[in-house]
């Protein structure tokens, strides 16, 4: 039977892409590998990776659907689920490599903040050497929990510092995996004085924050 392509086959040049976009540097008509283009920097050994050297990878997560079930306390004593900070707060998972973490003077159970230019999350680190080194690993789909709104968010949100342009010029896709990050090891003293109204709003000591903390008034 043919296929649903334009000639009816198996396509290892895209006829689609050579008519209407034979110019995409980021998605010709025959694929290939590339490091960067105008929309993304997100590869190691590019420039921008200098000031943000790990790469990160965002799964579905393994202990819900989307943001769906993050809530179940008794998903919350799965040891990679959450990690429980010293302000009781339950921070969704980071894994590193003991090698990253060392060289970050970063220990099991630190809480630390994810970075580049887009902004912050913050995650509770899980050391193991499952993951590569060169490598972020945390699940998508925390609740999202702003310290700052579009800045600095507490609940692991890491959506929150994705990429901000379509995969290419004429796509629709984003990219929420592999892209460039550092992390290091947070203040959460100085974040309190800074912001304290924040870390006032109300959460669940084993379901994470609540309903209030996203209601306006009383």
């Amino acid at each position: 039977y043919p296929l649903s392509t334009p000639t009816g086959k198996l396509e290892f040049e895209a006829t689609g892409l050579l008519k209407h976009f034979p110019s995409d540097l980021e998605r010709p008509p025959v694929p290939k590998w590339v490091a960067k283009g105008i929309s993304h920097e997100e590869t190691i050994g590019t420039e921008r990776s200098k000031k943000y050297p790990l790469l990160v990878c965002s799964n579905h997560p393994r202990w819900g659907v989307h943001s769906q079930h993050d809530d179940m306390t008794w998903l919350r004593e799965i040891e990679t689920c959450k990690v429980k900070g010293p302000d009781g707060y339950q921070y969704h998972p980071v894994w590193l490599h003991p090698l990253e973490a060392e060289k970050r003077g970063i220990k099991q159970g630190d809480i630390v903040s994810i970075y580049n230019e887009r902004g912050t999350v913050l995650g509770g680190v899980y050391i193991t050497e499952r993951i590569m080194p060169g490598v972020l690993y945390i699940d998508h789909g925390a609740k999202w929990d702003p310290i700052v709104p579009g800045e600095i968010d507490r609940g692991g949100a890491i959506n929150t510092i994705v990429p901000r342009n379509t995969t290419s010029k004429n796509a629709v896709g984003h990219a929420v995996s592999g892209f460039l990050v550092e992390v290091g090891k947070t203040d959460m003293e100085e974040l309190k004085r800074k912001y304290p109204e924040a870390f006032k709003r109300p959460f669940h000591p084993t379901a994470g924050p609540s309903l209030e903390s996203f209601l306006g008034g009383e």
